[in-house]
């Protein structure tokens, strides 16, 4: 397997492509992947994520279509924090909170530390005080693609001061590759959520899944599109979405404690990649995360990382067919 690099306007594309044919593609912009080619059941390529054609149009739109999301992904309340004692204000770009580590890391270009064989590695130093937070911070995230069409994403992060990091990848799959996927069958592998506020905020409540519509133990099509929550996990095993159309199958696996599930019902419409119109639902997130407001919830698991240790986290998204 190799890497093949080309541009993509003022940035790079680069491609991996395995030995059953399926490919990956990652550009340098937010360390975003723009697509994934993978084969149905009768042996026909198609991407199942959501993109662009271009990077201008990266630049302009929102949703976090493929990109890298940090420091820290999902939602902090009141656009704060403490941490040793110190308050941190951050920059607040949904509403009085912040989404995504504000600013962020989605419309800035990484330094490519590798590509080679079927692997490329991107790296972003963002400085003490970005959006806020504390701590010179220097990201590693990793794409892999196998030959047996796994998709591995590895994040590594190193600060010199106490921060807060939640790092994650905001693809929005369809397994159909057109329409919408609230026809898809969804396995969660979590007994618990996290009921949220009106701002989709979490209330502080971890809540048994049993009995309500949150419960995707045993597999079923998601059907409503107003899911944004994130769900805690049993183990490594997150989920499977599987698509009867097309016959693939994506099952996820991560060492995170929570999934956030988001079914895409606030995507406005937009123009897509090779012409095709996005709108309401046309794709899911799975984000394999901390919990969003870990910095103002001593309840959740700690998202803290200190001075001089190394964050690392894996999450392997593996495609087949039935």
């Amino acid at each position: 397997m190799s890497v093949k690099r080309s541009r993509f306007g003022e940035y790079y594309l680069y491609t991996i492509e395995n030995l059953q044919g399926a490919k990956l593609e990652v550009t340098d912009l937010g360390a975003t992947v723009r697509s994934i080619l993978m084969p149905d059941r009768n042996g026909i390529m198609g991407d199942v994520v959501l993109g662009y054609d271009t990077p201008e149009e990266y630049l302009k739109s929102d949703g976090y279509l493929g990109a890298a999301v940090g420091r820290y992904a999902n939602r902090i309340a009141g656009a704060r924090f403490e941490l040793g004692g110190i308050a941190y204000e951050l920059t607040a770009n949904e509403g009085g909170n912040t989404l995504h580590g504000g600013i962020g890391f989605s419309r800035r270009r990484f330094d490519t530390v590798s590509a080679e064989d079927s692997m490329v590695v991107f790296e972003l130093r963002d400085p003490d005080g970005g959006d806020g937070f504390p701590g010179d911070l220097t990201v590693r995230i990793g794409y892999e693609l196998s030959d047996d069409n796994d998709v591995c994403i590895y994040y590594a992060a190193r600060t010199d001061k106490d921060t807060v990091i939640n790092l994650t990848n905001h693809c929005y799959f369809n397994l159909s590759g057109e329409g919408d996927i609230l026809g898809h069958e969804l396995l969660i592998n979590a007994g618990s959520y996290l009921p949220v506020d009106g701002a989709l905020l979490p209330t502080g409540e971890i809540c048994p899944v049993e009995g309500t519509d949150f419960d995707f133990r045993s597999g079923r099509e998601i059907k409503n599109g107003f899911y944004d929550h994130c769900f805690v996990l049993d183990n490594n095993f997150c989920a499977t979405l599987s698509d009867k159309k097309s016959g693939r199958v994506m099952l996820v696996a991560t060492d995170m404690p929570g999934v956030q599930f988001y079914a895409g019902g606030a995507l406005s419409e937009r123009k897509g990649k090779n012409g095709r119109l996005y709108g309401k639902n046309s794709g899911l997130c799975l984000e394999t995360q901390r919990f969003p407001d870990s910095p103002n919830r001593p309840e959740f698991p700690s998202c803290v990382l200190r001075a001089g240790e190394m964050f690392t986290s894996r999450t392997i998204y593996s495609f087949d067919v039935e």
